[in-house]
């Protein structure tokens, strides 16, 4: 891209670029683009479609298109994403939370509620988007978020403190729950929060360039059929969730059956609810410990 001398012009060669990379909303993106690029909205780049854009502020507004153009997901070009209604920092290396996600805040907070102080584990936390929704919507909560990546955590934490709850959440390195049985938590879990790898090997060869090669396999690579991590997440789960305690997962679409009939569910728990998201894929397993 060559370098451009107003707003207009490096409008119309940002649409140019994204459009020739195949980038399906290449005008709307490219006006979010250049709101950050350059610090304006976009009616101020509209009404002003002349005012001159100095050299260094027109590098880094190129820089940033032709990261998308490489697809690069826009969430890692422009550094955040919305989640819950709140603006969460994301980078490379960690997931980029999902709206379909959020239905297990709202989940969470219709079941837990009631709790004054419930007990809640947010596995494999991420960016913290759970860990720091719950947090703002129940501040009588226990909450503890783990990850395996030291990244994730580093950028969960941050998060925490831009939303100001970073004393009301515990963090923890380590790979699912098995490290987490020696702090004291044994039968005092009110709710584990589980949104894990899901995508199955099959799946993994059809992903979009934006999600196979920019977002961390770790994060989402759930086996062959996608459910690995979550029935490890079942089957060390019983020692921890109380009596009455909920698990509520995440998954794809087609694996809410195949789950619920997992014996890695079924040997300990039974199914509450399976809530659908927007497009009616069942989204969301909320179950309970069978009482013995």
């Amino acid at each position: 891209m060559p370098t451009f001398t107003s707003y207009s012009q490096l409008y119309r060669g940002a649409v140019e670029t994204l459009t020739q990379a195949g980038i399906a909303n290449a005008r709307h993106e490219a006006l979010w683009i250049l709101e950050d690029a350059l610090g304006i909205t976009r009616l101020q780049l509209h009404a002003n479609p002349d005012t001159p854009v100095e050299a260094d502020v027109c590098q880094r507004a190129v820089a940033l298109f032709q990261r998308r153009a490489l697809h690069e997901p826009l969430q890692y070009v422009l550094g955040t994403q919305d989640f819950c209604g709140l603006d969460f920092l994301v980078q490379p290396g960690v997931l980029i939370p999902r709206p379909e996600t959020e239905l297990l805040v709202e989940e969470a907070l219709g079941l837990l509620g009631g709790d004054a102080r419930p007990v809640i584990l947010d596995v494999g936390t991420g960016s913290g988007c759970l860990a720091i929704s719950l947090a703002i919507h129940l501040p009588g909560a226990m909450i503890i978020a783990s990850d395996r990546s030291v990244t994730a955590l580093h950028l969960a934490q941050i998060n925490a403190a831009r939303h100001g709850v970073s004393q009301r959440i515990l963090w923890v390195a380590g790979d699912l729950l098995s490290h987490l049985l020696s702090r004291n938590l044994a039968g005092k879990v009110t709710a584990i929060i589980a949104n894990l790898p899901y995508i199955s090997h099959a799946e993994w060869e059809h992903l979009s360039p934006d999600v196979k090669d920019f977002e961390p396999r770790l994060a989402l690579d759930g086996g062959p059929d996608g459910l690995d991590v979550y029935r490890r997440l079942l089957d060390e789960s019983p020692g921890l969730v109380s009596s009455k305690g909920f698990i509520l997962m995440e998954v794809g679409v087609g694996q809410a059956d195949l789950l619920c009939r997992d014996p890695s569910l079924t040997n300990a728990f039974k199914t509450v609810k399976v809530r659908p998201d927007s497009q009616g894929i069942p989204r969301v397993v909320c179950v309970q410990q069978r009482l013995v």
